[in-house]
């Protein structure tokens, strides 16, 4: 396996991991009730017009066994491609919702569009970790990343919000901060986890020979020291109720957060370790 071949399903992956984790942060804030149905409407749309970007590079994907040199479940494969594409009509339906729905219809909207968009990393897990180690070695590698890119979205989609309603409290801000806190050390236990449990030259690959350099500068520095650091500011600001530069410092957060996760899902294929 080569790094440019397996640039697209990465960006596949990642991007689905990114709609369906920030949709799921939008469902838990319409859970509190203090976020306003535009909030919900408009973030839920983004993921939609993510996921359209999703679809057409899956039309246009090698088929994944030539990717990865190795026996891919066709099958599983196009269930994956086919819960992906219902999560994408039931996001649909979570903006609609928002738009002319009652609370409890945009809710349960909501809540199917999380179900198909779990049910489609769980495919992903199975299609691409059975190859690789193992459904549960790919969910470990793909749901923290899922976890971590949506709250960060989502807190910055959020950061926005405050520009069209300024009355709204920052109580949702502070809580996708926290949120973000949570995704960070979710992926800092899986990816000890991961090494402490790794084949040891697996494990000397990442930390000491071929894949050291972007696993300790990206994986590491980028994704949960500089991410780590940002946040802190971002909770600071929001605490003093300066919304602007604690959404600049959600901008800043979404790319390292992306700095850190699209290197782990590259070393992961190549090295079978779930970073």
């Amino acid at each position: 396996m080569s790094l440019p071949a397996l640039a697209p399903l990465v960006t596949v992956l990642v991007l689905a991991e990114l709609a369906v984790g920030t949709v799921v942060a939008a469902f838990l804030s319409d859970l509190s009730g203090d976020v306003g149905r535009g909030f919900v409407g408009t973030t839920a749309f983004i993921c939609v017009v993510i996921m359209g970007l999703d679809l057409g590079l899956l039309l246009v994907l090698p088929e994944p066994a030539q990717l990865l040199h190795t026996g891919v479940d066709a099958g599983r494969f196009a269930s994956f491609v086919h819960w992906l594409v219902g999560f994408t009509v039931a996001a649909f339906g979570y903006a609609l919702f928002a738009a002319v729905g009652t609370d409890v219809a945009r809710r349960v909207v909501g809540g199917v569009a999380v179900g198909c968009g779990a049910t489609a990393i769980t495919m992903a897990a199975l299609v691409f970790g059975e190859p690789l180690g193992g459904g549960l070695v790919a969910a470990v590698a793909f749901v923290p990343a899922m976890l971590l890119g949506g709250s960060t979205l989502a807190g910055m989609l959020l950061g926005h919000w405050y520009l069209i309603a300024p009355d709204l409290t920052f109580r949702p801000l502070r809580r996708a901060v926290y949120g973000i806190f949570v995704a960070v050390a979710v992926q800092v236990a899986t990816i000890a986890g991961a090494l402490l449990t790794a084949d040891p030259n697996a494990r000397n690959d990442l930390l000491a020979a071929h894949y050291a350099v972007p696993f300790w500068l990206l994986v590491v520095l980028a994704g949960i020291v500089f991410t780590v650091a940002v946040n802190a500011l971002t909770l600071y600001f929001a605490r003093i109720r300066a919304n602007q530069p604690a959404t600049a410092m959600l901008y800043i957060l979404i790319i390292t957060v992306l700095m850190g996760v699209v290197p782990a899902q590259l070393l992961f294929f190549l090295t079978r370790v779930p970073v």
